[in-house]
């Protein structure tokens, strides 16, 4: 066997291919509120798995408990006009979902069973704990980065469907544009 041949093979054995190419981003996260884009509450790392998506958050200073968690359409976390009131991160569309199947479709817990039944843009809820940090990655294996780049990565203030609060998470509470 060619040296070439060699080290090609080596190569393979101790980086496999799929992981050598596995695309990854850092999305900076801020709070939005109806006045704009506030503090950095830390980042979110994006990157392609063996099943699909894996997102792992570094944040902090979130209200503990359950949060919504979706891939929104646009690029911005602005806020914008709705019924004649500014709206936190409303300018991040509705909830990415390139199949045009639904949007909003029965939200759930922290699983992929209780993900939306069609939107690709639902992820697994956000768990943050009694000290506000949520560092536990959850995976969508309907998506991979090279899919959303150029799109709005949201944290909702509530948990898809927890008693007593809206139905979806409620207000938007921080969000990060994922770098093209």
């Amino acid at each position: 066997m060619k040296p070439s041949r060699i080290f090609v093979a080596l190569v393979a054995t101790v980086f496999p291919f799929s992981a050598a190419f596995a695309d990854e981003t850092v999305v900076p996260i801020h709070k939005v509120s109806s006045d704009g884009i506030g503090a950095a509450i830390g980042t979110i790392t994006l990157k392609d798995g063996n099943h699909g998506l894996i997102v792992a958050p570094g944040l902090r200073d979130l209200p503990p408990g359950n949060h919504a968690f979706h891939i929104h359409e646009n690029p911005n976390c602005g806020p914008g006009e709705k019924d004649g009131k500014m709206v936190a991160g409303l300018l991040a569309g509705g909830h990415y979902d390139p199949a045009g199947k639904g949007n909003g479709m029965k939200h759930g817990g922290h699983g992929k069973a209780m993900m939306h039944d069609k939107s690709h843009g639902d992820l697994p809820q956000l768990v943050a704990a009694a000290d506000g940090t949520a560092t536990e990655p959850v995976t969508n294996d309907k998506l991979k980065v090279a899919q959303i780049r150029g799109r709005a990565i949201m944290v909702h203030r509530y948990g898809e469907n927890d008693p007593g609060k809206p139905k979806g998470g409620g207000p938007r509470y921080a969000c990060g544009v994922i770098p093209k």
